[in-house]
């Protein structure tokens, strides 16, 4: 997960539609297929009978390339393939910290908690010169069906930290997986689509982590598409979200909010001395909802947060930051294995909703950067309430009734 100390959405409309059509039988155990299996993780007490239902999906111990840290769950319906999902993600190695790259799984939408990695993996790497030559990470990925193309979305760097965003085009092939490979993903241009504005008003020093969602805008005969991106610059280290819109996806215009009563551009006031990273785009009925990592002051515990509007431009609030706190998660928190919560994405899959993130449990030396991150999926039974005119939301917690929850 987080390089930032070290210097060092998903935008998904098609991801967020009813991935299938029949209902899941669970099974009571927990279980980790073979591509999953870690033989590191620490024993845990047995979980009540009432606990949120949890488990890891992708584990660091399974293959060097992501024994430090894994990261940024897109997941899309394979396009070819009905029943069949397909996750892009990023990894680093424990063996070199600086350098993540990215991989390709698949599940049955019947069972979302077993994941088969790609024996090529990782397929995405550093371009070994130009401005994403040291590192990237993944940001979203959307299916292009009139270009029968994925769409992906990533920040890099020549640097050690990514302050860039790129994009990577790769067709989708006859079965929406096989080919998708290194030697059919291709970048598009030599420059990134977004790079840091260092004039005013936006006085950016970095740009990374983009949601990117698009609508069909009927009037105008075209699509329209939205970027939400995080940066650093003037107002300090990841202090908040911005937005950038285009007509193609590829040639994008920055816009800055001059209604932020602080002056800083952003499309909702964030939490001051919180680190606004990597987030994930969609939208539920008329609600667009943001769903985001944010580190309260200053990273001391990562945990997912939510925003929303009904306007995908303008309108937007950030519910509490305790809305979804891991802590919260009965029968499933433990310090060891869920301390930190990051890059957290919201999925409707089969009818039910699940929440896929990067966790660790609590280092030694309280530095998250030093955390083992393993990824875990989370069945989200509770549902809550944004704000008036807002969609209701499924968040990990025991089944309710929205008049019994209020997210502020």
């Amino acid at each position: 997960m987080r390089n930032l100390l070290r210097m060092t959405f998903v935008g998904l409309l098609a991801g967020l539609k009813v991935l299938g059509g029949l209902g899941t039988a669970w099974a009571e155990e927990t279980r980790l297929s073979k591509d999953s299996a870690t033989a590191n993780v620490p024993a845990l007490a047995a979980a009540p009978a009432a606990a949120i239902r949890g488990e890891m999906v992708l584990a660091r111990a399974s293959h060097d390339w992501m024994s430090q840290q894994i990261e940024e769950p897109c997941i899309l319906p394979n396009p070819k393939v009905p029943g069949r999902l397909i996750m892009f993600y990023s990894a680093v190695s424990s063996s070199n910290r600086v350098v993540a790259a990215i991989g390709k799984a698949w599940a049955d939408t019947r069972d979302p908690f077993r994941w088969h990695q790609d024996d090529a993996n990782p397929i995405f790497q550093p371009a070994g010169n130009g401005w994403d030559s040291c590192t990237i990470r993944l940001d979203a990925v959307l299916y292009i069906p009139e270009e029968d193309s994925y769409y992906i979305y990533y920040s890099g760097t020549a640097g050690s930290v990514q302050d860039r965003i790129g994009l990577a085009i790769c067709p989708a092939g006859a079965d929406g997986y096989s080919g998708v490979t290194a030697a059919a993903i291709a970048r598009f241009g030599t420059a990134p689509v977004l790079a840091p504005e260092a004039a005013a008003p936006f006085h950016e020093e970095m740009a990374s982590q983009a949601a990117v969602m698009r609508e069909w805008n009927a009037a105008a005969q075209c699509w329209d598409w939205y970027m939400y991106y995080s940066y650093r610059g003037k107002d300090g280290t990841l202090p908040g979200i911005r937005l950038a819109t285009s007509r193609d996806g590829k040639i994008w215009t920055r816009h800055f909010n001059v209604d932020d009563p602080r002056g800083m551009g952003q499309i909702f006031p964030s939490t001051a001395n919180a680190y606004y990273e990597w987030h994930q785009i969609f939208k539920v009925e008329t609600t667009y909802v943001l769903c985001i990592e944010v580190g309260v002051e200053h990273g001391a515990r990562w945990r997912p947060g939510l925003a929303v509007s009904t306007d995908p431009v303008k309108g937007w609030t950030q519910l509490d930051l305790d809305t979804m706190l891991q802590t919260k998660w009965d029968g499933l928190y433990d310090d060891r294995t869920l301390y930190h919560v990051a890059t957290p994405a919201l999925y409707l899959i089969e009818g039910k909703w699940y929440l896929f993130v990067q966790a660790c449990g609590r280092p030694a030396n309280d530095n998250y950067i030093d955390g083992g991150w393993e990824m875990w999926g989370v069945a989200c039974d509770r549902v809550i309430p944004t704000r008036p005119g807002c969609a209701d939301l499924y968040i990990p917690g025991l089944p309710t009734s929205p008049a019994g929850d209020t997210a502020k």
